[in-house]
């Protein structure tokens, strides 16, 4: 297993394929088209991606023998000086259920303890009962709920100490 940090100068068509392919079941489950969430990964492109790079977002590319088969990124908080977020976690629909979510998570984790983080927080839609307790198997927990006009569903907040 390798992570590979991507950087706006790359060619990005790799993780955006990733991203892509990864949130398209997500999408297609919860009935997210293009209009109706366009901030879904499912429907990033590159110049998306790029401007996310450019404004400080940390995404690394997970390669298990030479092939893509995840991404995540890392977000330092503006607001507060010891929580980053982690977003886009990622991973390519036949490589799931192989640890590599959880190998990206320990990454991420240990990336954010060496910056001296001490608290994770992540978002996620919160009818998604699967992936919150996936995440509160890892030691998440929910911290808030909050609707947000632009976006068709409700916003799971959660947290968790390094």
């Amino acid at each position: 297993m390798e992570f590979i940090r991507v950087s706006p100068g790359n060619d990005l068509s790799v993780p955006v394929k990733v991203l892509q392919e990864a949130h398209r079941t997500v999408a297609e489950e919860f009935g997210f088209t293009k209009e109706t969430n366009p901030t879904n990964n499912a429907f990033i492109d590159e110049t998306t991606l790029r401007a996310q790079l450019e404004k400080g977002i940390e995404l690394y590319q997970l390669n298990e023998n030479d092939i893509a088969v995840g991404c995540i990124a890392i977000e330092k908080s503006k607001k507060e000086e010891d929580t980053f977020f982690i977003e886009k976690v990622s991973i390519i629909p036949k490589y799931r259920n192989q640890g590599y979510g959880i190998a990206m998570m320990d990454f991420a984790a240990r990336t954010i303890k060496d910056r001296g983080g001490k608290r994770i927080s992540i978002a996620l839609i919160d009818s998604n009962i699967w992936l919150k307790k996936w995440y509160t198997n890892q030691g998440f927990t929910e911290t808030e709920i909050k609707d947000f006009p632009r976006l068709p569903f409700r916003v799971c907040f959660m947290n968790k100490p390094v």
